[in-house]
């Protein structure tokens, strides 16, 4: 009787899913994000022949992206991918009885398919970024612990309480994200404190609700476990956070500002998050990564967010169908609107903006 119960949530969320909109059952044509693909670079900036530095950003799957600033290839920034992608069905319905793990071979198969986050760079990668708990954003994350020896992982205490079981190093980082302009938090240094010209500054966000007014897993972890989810919804959300990642040629400037997040927001959320920004140093070019999955569920997202930070260029994460295997063609995330989302995003950016497959790169010269 305790499983029946437990299994209301996912069960009425496949049930409006089929009942309430027939989008749910069927992936987007990519055609609409015009995605870069993959071992592609697209390059931006105009600085010409006085270009000083670069950053690139590799797409790994997704919302994992690899953050790779070349003036000091030794300190980098990741946030994880997803490979293992249960389907929808077996994430409503088999998950619950049979449960879900990560598929190892896959995650090393499509490794190996993107060259530009190969093992090496993963071993240079001192930063783990991670936006909240959900397996489709941490449960692939054990896996490459090997790959990731030097690596912190810094997310809210629900995700520590996750990873507990396994060898990564992780830091909750709750009392140092910001929550508005009179509590702006603190930033961290990536690495070493001493050389490190990246910082960063966790920034309290949102999810908004996977179909109709439900959140999946909505839920905190309050006790380190002893094991990792054996089910898909044992992935608890736990508190959401934004991340600004600024990067400067020396330690007091702030030549590129990343904010990036994995869900979308209300706008009461984005005003506070943009009050937070305001306190931080102004920063001369600013890219912003934000999320394509339902994006639609969440009053005025992206617009509100766009029109506060005016960002230089921006890059529609978390666009593919995550119940779909990554080793088929990749496909816009069921349920939502894609040509909507590029609408609204030209009508800020005009063609400022790039949708990248997992293995393509997009680099800013500065």
């Amino acid at each position: 009787m305790h499983r029946l119960v437990r299994l209301r949530r996912p069960l009425l969320a496949l049930v409006l899913a089929m009942t309430g909109g027939c989008q749910w059952l069927h992936t987007g044509n990519p055609a609409a994000f015009r995605p870069q693909e993959a071992r592609t670079m697209r390059t931006i900036g105009a600085c010409g022949t006085t270009c000083r530095d670069s950053l690139d950003i590799v797409a790994m799957g997704v919302s994992g992206y690899l953050i790779i600033p070349w003036r000091d290839t030794t300190q980098l920034v990741m946030t994880p991918p997803s490979y293992t992608n249960p389907t929808l069905w077996w994430m409503a319905l088999g998950d619950w009885w049979l449960g879900s793990s990560p598929d190892r071979a896959r995650v090393t198969r499509r490794l190996r398919d993107i060259p530009a986050a190969g093992p090496e760079r993963l071993a240079r990668v001192r930063a783990i970024l991670v936006g909240h708990g959900h397996y489709d954003h941490l449960m692939d994350l054990p896996p490459l612990a090997p790959l990731l020896h030097n690596a912190t992982v810094y997310g809210s205490r629900t995700v520590a309480h996750l990873l507990a079981p396994t060898t990564l190093r992780t830091m909750d980082i709750d009392s140092l994200t910001g929550t508005d302009a009179q509590h702006p938090g603190r930033s961290f240094a990536v690495g070493d404190s001493m050389s490190s010209t990246i910082r960063v500054r966790a920034i309290e966000w949102e999810h908004a609700p996977n179909i109709s007014n439900l959140t999946i897993a909505d839920e905190d972890q309050h006790e380190p476990r002893r094991r990792l989810p054996r089910s898909v919804h044992g992935w608890k959300k736990g508190r959401v956070l934004a991340y600004a990642i600024d990067v400067g040629l020396r330690a007091d400037s702030v030549d590129v500002r990343l904010f990036m997040h994995d869900a979308a927001a209300s706008p009461d959320v984005i005003r506070r998050a943009a009050a937070v920004l305001n306190t931080m140093p102004e920063a001369r070019h600013t890219i912003a990564i934000i999320a394509a999955a339902n994006f639609d569920q969440a009053h005025a997202y992206p617009d509100i967010l766009l029109a506060h930070l005016a960002p230089e260029h921006v890059i529609l994460g978390h666009w593919e169908d995550f119940f779909r295997s990554p080793e088929k063609s990749p496909r816009i995330v069921r349920g939502i609107k894609g040509r909507e989302l590029v609408r609204v995003v030209e009508r800020f950016q005009g063609a400022r903006w790039t949708a990248l497959a997992p293995g393509a790169t997009l680099r800013l010269r500065f």
